[in-house]
């Protein structure tokens, strides 16, 4: 009984699945490797994490995909007499090597776009966003080429009758285009980077965080509690956003002091100085100073103006100054202003 022909075109499989392809996707590997082991010793303990998974995961498929060349290989040289059948189901393995090849192509580009990024981000955390469209477009492109080079496909009559597809899509997914084209937006403006410290806000909502990660949907922020917030890019492109990144100054920040009339006021300005002076966190370079802000009939508001170099220890260092300039104000007899209320009698 004869076999019927296979759908897959084996001559040009055999033209495509050759020693000499495969030899250059695992010297890619190789050298992929070789430029971790060389260049980026220095990186974090995360980053080795991270990219130690892909490799393991590349490795993996590696294997799978080696394996099945292999026998597609030997199949084609060792088996001189070859029936029909065999012939067929041999087709079927070089189409699935092609496939095992194509896959490990995009992951070893994927490995070596994360070590271009690294490399030029040592001390900065890369978006994945960059990474995650880098990977898709290549392997649309990869699939287009499998589709036209194998299988005779026309992708120009396929494009041009599904604009209505395409329209009707893009409605249903304006909300998520709109996140991923203001995602791009996002990277190529770079208002923050990932480890900043930004304030979002829009309307009556402020989110304040560290950026974790730029995805291509929305950011994701770490608050000052350990708490995940998650806002859409679309919302923070229409929003107003302040970075505190400090890279080439420090943050600047008030605490007040509201304290009776009375009091000497050189005396307790020196002692707010001396308090923020003394504590750890506090920039010695600016150094702090205290002005009075404001006069009340109860008290006298002294305003103390400190520099800090980490964002995210602001709250502690404010209150290890509150707590050491009350005590050492207590201790010379100065005591903190009441706010008092006054009844009069008609």
């Amino acid at each position: 009984m004869k076999s019927s022909p296979s759908w897959i075109p084996a001559e040009r499989i055999q033209e495509l699945v050759t020693l000499e392809p495969v030899l250059a996707v695992l010297g890619l590997a190789a050298g992929a490797w070789v430029i971790y082991s060389v260049f980026l010793k220095e990186l974090s303990a995360m980053r080795h994490k991270n990219l130690r998974g892909l490799f393991s995961n590349l490795l993996l498929h590696m294997g799978g995909g080696l394996g099945v060349f292999l026998v597609y290989y030997g199949v084609n040289h060792l088996i001189l007499a070859q029936t029909p059948t065999l012939e067929r189901i041999n087709s079927y393995v070089g189409f699935a090597a092609l496939l095992w090849g194509v896959i490990v192509f995009v992951k070893t580009s994927r490995i070596l776009l994360f070590e271009y990024l690294f490399m030029s981000h040592m001390r900065v955390a890369v978006p994945v966003l960059l990474v995650n469209l880098f990977t898709l477009l290549i392997s649309i492109m990869l699939c287009g080429w499998v589709a036209t080079d194998i299988f005779n496909v026309r992708l120009t009559p396929l494009l041009a009758t599904s604009a209505i597809l395409s329209l009707v899509l893009g409605l249903a997914l304006q909300d998520t285009l709109g996140n991923l084209f203001a995602g791009i937006a996002l990277q190529f403006d770079k208002p923050y980077e990932i480890g900043d410290w930004i304030e979002v806000q829009t309307g009556g909502q402020k989110w304040v965080g560290q950026v974790q990660e730029i995805s291509w949907r929305a950011t994701v922020l770490l608050g000052f509690g350990d708490e995940i917030v998650t806002i859409s890019n679309r919302a923070i492109a229409q929003s107003e956003v302040a970075n505190f990144a400090a890279r080439n100054k420090p943050f600047y920040r008030t605490l007040l002091f509201k304290l009776p009339h009375g009091v000497p006021i050189p005396r307790a300005k020196e002692i707010i100085q001396t308090s923020a002076l003394a504590t750890p966190g506090v920039h010695k370079e600016v150094v702090p100073f205290v002005n009075i802000s404001e006069l009340h009939e109860s008290w006298i508001l002294f305003k103390l103006i400190y520099t800090i170099d980490n964002y995210a220890q602001q709250y502690i260092i404010a209150d290890q100054i509150f707590t050491a300039a009350l005590a050492k104000l207590d201790q010379e007899g100065f005591k903190v202003a009441n706010s008092r209320l006054v009844i009069l009698n008609g």
